[in-house]
């Protein structure tokens, strides 16, 4: 299990920091900031970490085991 989180807190870092460096790079060539279309990133990360948490606990449940040590 924190294998699986540490990998998604890996992706979410390389996201951060990709569009950082496009941002930089645009700021730097002098060109507009797009525009943002569709749901802000915050609320498909959070949806996703609610999804991913829900998965988990309902997994833990189907197979009986704990859900806290």
């Amino acid at each position: 299990m924190r294998v699986i989180f540490g990998l998604i807190f890996a992706v979410l870092v390389f996201f951060a920091l990709r569009y950082k460096l496009r941002q930089w790079y645009r700021r730097l060539r002098g060109l507009p900031e797009p525009v943002e279309e569709g749901p802000k990133t915050t609320t498909i990360i959070v949806a996703a970490l609610i999804t991913i948490y829900a998965a988990l606990l309902g997994y833990r449940l189907f197979i009986g085991g704990p859900i806290m040590h």
